[in-house]
C-alpha cells in the first residue's frame, strides 16, 4: 500500500520528465477513466479532472487519490439515507420524484440503476463520510507508475508540456 510519505520523494525531485502515454494507461488501468473525464475522455460520474493542475499541486492530487475519504465534496458525494426500518442505503440521491419517492443510485459504476424510497419511510438522509472513489487504487503500480500518473493528471492532457512520452 503506498503512503504520501513514501512517494514524496519522487515528488520532490519533480514530475519533469516523466512518461505521459505510461500515466494516461495507468489512469486506464486503475480505473480513473471510469468515473471521471480527462483532457475530452472518460465518465461523468466524478468531476472532470482536466484543470486539475491549476488549482492542485502534485503532492495534494496524490493525497485526494491515496487518501479519497479526507474531504469529500459534496457535489459529487454520497448520501446514507437510513429508513424507518433501520435498513439504510448509500449512494447519490438522483430524483427526488414529485410524488413521494426519493431515487438514489447505489452504484458509482452503474449510474442508471436506481432504488426509489418512499418519502414517508425515510428517517434521515446524511451525507455520507466516505468518498465514493474507493482507496487502494495505486497498490497494483510501481513507484514509476504512479509518479506517470501523477505526471499525466499534472499535464491537463498535455503531451507536449516537456514530459517524455513512450514511442507508438
Amino acid at each position: 500500500e503506498w503512503t504520501v510519505a513514501g512517494l514524496s520523494p519522487g515528488l520532490e525531485r519533480g514530475l519533469h520528465g516523466r512518461d505521459l502515454e505510461s500515466g494516461r494507461r495507468m489512469f486506464g488501468a486503475t480505473g480513473c477513466f471510469q468515473c471521471h473525464r480527462f483532457a475530452g475522455e472518460g465518465g461523468a460520474v466524478g468531476p472532470d479532472l482536466t484543470q486539475l493542475a491549476g488549482r492542485f499541486s502534485p503532492r495534494d492530487m496524490l493525497e485526494a487519490i491515496i487518501e479519497p475519504s479526507r474531504t469529500v465534496s459534496d457535489l459529487y458525494g454520497n448520501v446514507v439515507l437510513t429508513r424507518r426500518d433501520g435498513e439504510s442505503l448509500t449512494g447519490r440521491i438522483t430524483y427526488h420524484t414529485q410524488g413521494d419517492g426519493v431515487m438514489v443510485s447505489p452504484d458509482m459504476f452503474n449510474p442508471a440503476e436506481t432504488v426509489t424510497v418512499d418519502r414517508k419511510d425515510v428517517l434521515s438522509i446524511e451525507p455520507s463520510t466516505m468518498s465514493p472513489m474507493p482507496e487502494g487504487l495505486l497498490s497494483s503500480l510501481t513507484r514509476d507508475e504512479v509518479l506517470d500518473l501523477l505526471a499525466y493528471l499534472a499535464s491537463g492532457g498535455q503531451v507536449g508540456t516537456g514530459a517524455r512520452t513512450t514511442p507508438k
